[in-house]
């Protein structure tokens, strides 16, 4: 992005791995899990994410299984499970990234015969949170804790398009407007793709955010996305962005703000 628009934006794509490693002070990192490795890895980490690019950026922050799922094809038990004996770990840890995966995610820890835990994440940026805030050299315990933690520190929001008129959380929404979604919570509606994403931003950054993320989905143009970085770089000059090819379906933009 950065070379493709040139000087007019100062766009700020970082390598999340090497922000990761940075966090870790690096020779601490997971070793590259390999299907020929037999010796058990200290931790794996199950993560379910959905477009091809957001499954790219949680393997690139160290995810060992990423298992392909979301708003629309929602994992089952049996598919979590599956994935937890893929991975060869003696500590498992799971970040379902979605509400509506959470209990599967659960069923799945509690029938398995290892050491695995769920950080109830709920959203993609959660998810990435939590997982910039593991420690390969960390007792579960304290991952578990930190982990947690890092939930709070992130808010979520997400573009994506009604497909009927209806009424939610007292927000009257038209089919085909685009609905700004808030941390889970529908806060409003624009007929404009690009309108609802900035409406959107403006709800989540305040004055302590330092970093947005934006996750481009498939249906979003490069030059949307450069005109909403435009937007914050105007508006909210104290904060970073970042830009990350998602791919993800349903949703045009999803918001990371930290």
């Amino acid at each position: 992005y950065g070379q493709r628009y040139g000087s007019l934006i100062k766009i700020k794509v970082e390598n999340m791995r090497e922000q990761h490693t940075a966090l870790l002070d690096e020779p601490t990192m997971m070793p590259e899990p390999t299907s020929q490795s037999k010796e058990k890895q200290p931790y794996g980490i199950v993560t379910v994410a959905m477009g091809s690019g957001i499954k790219t950026l949680f393997e690139s922050i160290g995810a060992t299984k990423v298992i392909e799922g979301g708003q629309t094809m929602n994992p089952s038990t049996e598919d979590i499970v599956k994935a937890i004996e893929e991975v060869n770990a003696e500590k498992i840890i799971i970040l379902p990234n979605n509400g509506n995966i959470v209990m599967a995610a659960e069923q799945a820890a509690s029938v398995v015969d290892q050491e695995v835990i769920v950080v109830r994440s709920k959203t993609v940026p959660q998810g990435m949170a939590a997982m910039l805030a593991f420690n390969p050299v960390g007792t579960l315990e304290e991952n578990e804790e930190n982990m947690k933690e890092a939930l709070s520190h992130v808010k979520t929001g997400q573009i994506t398009y009604a497909v009927r008129d209806t009424e939610i959380d007292g927000v009257a929404i038209q089919k085909d407007d685009f609905m700004c979604i808030a941390d889970g919570k529908i806060v409003s509606t624009n007929a404009a793709k690009v309108g609802a994403a900035k409406q959107l931003l403006e709800a989540l950054i305040d004055e302590d955010s330092e970093i947005v993320t934006i996750l481009q989905g498939e249906d979003a143009t490069d030059e949307e996305v450069a005109e909403l970085v435009a937007f914050v770089e105007e508006n909210f000059e104290d904060a970073e962005v970042e830009v990350h090819a998602g791919n993800q379906p349903v949703y045009s933009f999803i918001f990371s703000v930290e």
